[in-house]
């Protein structure tokens, strides 16, 4: 039995179920409070944090150790490639859409107000009835402290849709056949797909993402090859 303590709206977490899926593999998804994540979860012991899979009697944290771990015990279909150089870009494309897209995406959900508010609805849908107004009113305020320690959250606005335009063109340019590495669908696809679904979301990411047809087939490809 795997079992994925997670957020149903964190990219991480998506991005674990979509590896899940393409691996057929069934699990059963917890889904952790909010405030648990904010103070410290008894069921997620010291870690905290999501998402966190238990398989087999070993516990593994953070979307990428997770997704390592799953190649190793369902290595078939696979999600890394074999030859170095494509891995190794596999894995850059991996780690760039972790910490770098990752705050573009929460950029657009909190940090502009017209999304900030429903947002906090889809993030705070587990929380008790008794804490869902105040975690509701609180997450923006916490997600801009963030955003704005990062470097992102003191830029202009049209300086930050300037970076995300040439972060979506980028990967537009590096779309030569259908995935991102390679002739298959790699962890690359998965990640950065995490990130850019949750920017679609929002009118003004999806504005951006629109005007490249080549990426909005890419993400297709991935939905179809990952949902469930």
């Amino acid at each position: 039995m795997i079992v994925l303590h997670q957020s149903e709206s964190s990219p991480f977490c998506d991005k674990i179920r979509r590896v899940l899926h393409f691996k057929k593999r069934a699990y059963e998804a917890r889904e952790v409070p909010l405030h648990e994540l904010l103070v410290g979860a008894s069921a997620l012991g010291s870690r905290g944090r999501v998402p966190l899979l238990e398989h087999a009697g070993t516990t593994v944290g953070g979307s990428s150790d997770i997704a390592r771990y799953l190649e190793r015990v369902v290595p078939e279909p696979a999600l890394y490639p074999t030859e170095p150089r494509a891995r190794a870009l596999a894995h850059v494309l991996e780690d760039w859409a972790d910490e770098s897209l990752y705050f573009f995406e929460l950029w657009f959900r909190f940090m502009l107000r017209a999304n900030a508010g429903e947002s906090s609805r889809i993030a705070t849908r587990s929380e008790p009835p008794l804490l869902r107004r105040a975690a509701e009113a609180t997450l923006p305020t916490l997600v801009r402290n963030v955003l704005r320690a990062q470097g992102l959250g003191r830029k202009d606005p049209e300086a930050v849709l300037g970076d995300f335009a040439r972060h979506v063109a980028s990967i537009a340019a590096l779309l030569e056949g259908d995935w991102l590495v390679g002739d298959a669908t790699t962890i690359a696809d998965l990640s950065v797909y995490a990130q850019l679904a949750y920017a679609l979301d929002t009118g003004e990411g999806a504005a951006v993402l629109g005007d490249h047809p080549r990426v909005l087939a890419w993400m297709e490809r991935v939905n179809a090859a990952t949902a469930p």
